[in-house]
């Protein structure tokens, strides 16, 4: 064989040895999978610690399907008393390339079938009232979307929620409603906070603004809250607080792996 030629052989059997490693017996090193920028695998379990002292789990429980859509469920305990519509403490959320939705279609039925009713429950005493309301497609609020940026504002949700009430399941004593629900979130600060659970260096903070618009018999109420929310990336919510300062503060976490 030539001397060009030998020269040719070796720098190909060279490039083989290089392309596919220099023996069977080494393996590449695994690549660390990082944790989701918003946790959502299943068994995953956030511990709280709440104004009043007492403590609270939410955990991620199960799937399911809504609408063709897969959402994780949420279950929390003790289980929150049914109060005031709060469209932040969903039972089921779904987490997308860069959004997170929460499903709030049963808190909008709770507020109508109890709130409404509850506001007009002393104009009618002793009469039975029921509740209709026109077909809606199931309602997300917007939670955020990634990447959350200092300053970012952003339409959470905006739903007009329309229907009659009924006085003895009467046809002629039947009174429409309209109840109009808009959810604006902020990112109005970031930066590290430390509780409990942790020394958290990259926090965010985000403020909702809520604003219902009912009205009935021709007269309409408006009724504005706002609730603060602190959010860690790859950890979960680790502090909220309303605006009469009562919240809770993450205390313990434990994340479950993350699906492939």
């Amino acid at each position: 064989m030539k001397k060009n030629e030998m020269k040719l052989t070796f720098l190909i059997f060279s490039g083989i040895l290089l392309l596919f490693g220099c023996g069977s017996d080494e393996t590449p090193e695994p690549i660390e999978q990082m944790p989701n920028y918003f946790p959502d695998a299943v068994g995953s379990r956030w511990t709280y610690l709440n104004s009043d002292g007492t403590q609270g789990t939410t955990e991620v429980s199960g799937e399911t399907n809504i609408d063709g859509k897969r959402y994780r469920i949420i279950k929390d305990t003790p289980q929150p008393k049914e109060t005031e519509f709060d469209p932040l403490k969903p039972v089921y959320y779904r987490v997308t390339e860069n959004q997170v939705f929460f499903a709030v279609g049963g808190e909008i039925d709770g507020y109508v079938q109890n709130e409404l009713l509850a506001s007009v429950q002393d104009d009618f005493a002793g009469l039975e009232l029921s509740v209709a309301v026109d077909a809606i497609s199931d309602p997300e609020l917007t939670f955020f979307q990634f990447p959350l940026i200092p300053n970012s504002q952003w339409e959470a949700l905006n739903l007009k929620i329309s229907g009659s009430i009924s006085l003895q399941n009467l046809a002629l004593l039947q009174f429409p409603f309209e109840v109009i629900m808009r959810v604006t979130g902020e990112v109005i600060a970031d930066g590290p906070l430390e509780t409990t659970a942790g020394s958290f260096v990259e926090t965010y903070q985000i403020e909702y603004q809520t604003e219902i618009t009912q009205t009935l018999f021709s007269e309409t109420e408006t009724w504005q809250d706002s609730q603060a929310i602190w959010f860690a990336p790859h950890v979960g919510i680790v502090k909220t607080e309303n605006e009469d300062g009562d919240g809770a503060v993450l205390i313990a976490y434990s994340l479950a792996p993350a699906e492939n």
